[in-house]
Order: C-alpha cells, then structure tokens, then sequence
C-alpha cells in the first residue's frame, strides 16, 4: 500500500469520517466500471468530474465526502480509491484493538471452531477482537493456513509435507 493512500486514509480518519458511508461510495464507484473510469481519467476536465460527483446520492449527503472526492479527482488521485479504503478500514481497526487474520483452508469450519480460533489468536496477539477473512485452497490439501499481524501459521497438511521434505534434505547433507 502506498504511503499517500495512507496520509488520505488517516486525514479521513482524524476527521471523522462515516466509514460506511465512505465504503458505500467506493464500492459504487468500483462496481461501476465507466464511472470509475471517468473518475480516474486525467483527461476529462476536473469541473466535469465534480459535476459527476456531485450527483452521486450516497457521496451528496456528506459535504465532509462530497468535497473529499472532489480533492481527489482535482489531483487525479481516484485511482489510490481502494487503498485509502484499504487503510482506512485499517486505522478503525486498530482503533478497536482488533486484528485482521486471512485464514486459507480446504473446508470452512463451523462457527464453533471459528470462534475458538478467534479466542485464542485475542489472546496469543494480544487483541480485543479478531475478524477472520477466509479463503478456501484445495492445494493446501488439509489444515489452515492463518496470517496475522506480520505472523503467519501454517497447519496445512501441504505445510508439514513441505517442513519434511525440508528436514530430510538437510539430514542428507550432514
């Protein structure tokens, strides 16, 4: 993530900014791909691009948004729309001391077994809360693989095959 999403998401944190309201518009404006191109092209005059923006609903209810968006289609700056969002989304979180863990595995576990998951990642990283983004990857053949806060733990059955495989290369050498 580039530094200047950051600086954007953090100036929209400090004031105060409605994070729905403001995922709300990036997901229109990313699930509408000749809006967003309009938006993110240098070649449309910036007063057409403020026209456009100002007749967005979701973005005209908030002055705070409305002139956010404007700023950054002056500077050409719609493109970074996802990686603000990215880091903004980041700074709520952290404000709630809760973490983000991105879990693969082959099969999602039942609710249970997440909530025990979450329990024990609070407690090993010292957290408030943990929201899991899971993904399924057959090619982990079993197990999970778990990302968070810089840590990754790999129980996957392709893991431990890998860890063995490994271990019996370095065994050779000696």
């Amino acid at each position: 993530m580039r530094e200047l999403a950051r600086r954007y998401a953090a100036a929209c944190f400090d004031l105060g900014m409605d994070r729905a309201r403001f995922a709300r518009a990036v997901r229109l404006i990313e699930d509408t791909p000749p809006l967003r191109r309009v938006l993110e092209d240098p070649t449309v005059d910036r007063v057409e691009k403020e026209r456009v923006l100002g007749r967005l609903d979701v973005v005209k209810e908030d002055p705070q948004l409305l002139n956010f968006y404007r700023l950054l289609a002056r500077k050409n700056r719609m493109a970074l729309l996802p990686e603000i969002a990215e880091a903004f989304h980041a700074l709520e979180l952290e404000g709630r001391n809760t973490a983000v863990c991105r879990m693969r595995c082959v099969h999602i576990p039942d609710e249970a077994q997440l909530d025990g998951l979450r329990k024990r990642l609070c407690a090993l990283h010292h957290r408030d809360a943990v929201e899991l983004e899971i993904e399924t990857d057959p090619g982990l053949l079993g197990g999970f693989v778990l990302e968070i806060d810089g840590f990754t733990y790999d129980y996957s059955v392709h893991g431990r095959l890998r860890d063995m495989k490994r271990q019996l290369q370095e065994r050779r050498m000696i």
